[in-house]
């Protein structure tokens, strides 16, 4: 993370194979933010689950 900059943020990857979206590029910024997102939501559904199992308890 440290080594990124604003020229790679800014550079466009594409997917290595069949997928979707099929061989749609990205930039390297768009990747990051879809990966932090979903680890974002992942920790709050997470955490909602846990909540409600202490409370089960």
């Amino acid at each position: 993370m440290a080594s990124l900059t604003d020229e790679r943020l800014a550079d466009e990857v594409t997917p290595p194979g069949p997928g979707w979206p099929e061989a749609e590029g990205f930039r390297v910024k768009q990747c990051l933010r879809i990966v932090l997102k979903e680890e974002w939501e992942h920790r709050l559904y997470a955490e909602r689950d846990l909540t409600l199992l202490e409370k089960e308890n």
